[in-house]
């Protein structure tokens, strides 16, 4: 869960209803999902991304870490580069209202 959360996030009652999540997933899909991910290297491709993006990092995040992510943002002309305090790789699941604020205003901009 250290990988996954933030601290303040897994100090919360709401913690064990992820873990249990975690816990039921299957461990052979789990392991090949990892492999996958780990063998995807799509640094290449990013600069090839000719749309608006918004590209979000949680500070806390253990699995992409801020620097591995505004790297990555680095690579996308115009990205706009969010780092979100306080929270890990879920930023949606530890602070949805934080995703709004971020996501909200950028589509409102792109979809004019």
């Amino acid at each position: 869960m250290e990988r996954w959360f933030a601290p303040a996030f897994r100090a919360r009652a709401t913690l064990p209803l992820w873990r249990n999540m975690l816990l039921s997933t299957r461990a052979d899909g789990y392991i090949v999902a990892c492999r996958a991910l780990a063998a995807a290297d799509l640094t290449g491709q990013a600069a090839e991304i000719d749309l608006p993006a918004v590209v979000i990092a949680g500070e806390k995040d253990g699995a992409s870490p801020p620097d591995l992510v505004a790297a990555s943002a680095a690579r996308i002309a115009g990205a706009r580069l969010h780092n979100m305090a306080g929270v890990g790789h879920l930023p949606p699941a530890e602070d949805a209202a934080g995703m709004v604020a971020i996501i909200a205003p950028f589509l409102k901009d792109v979809l004019k």
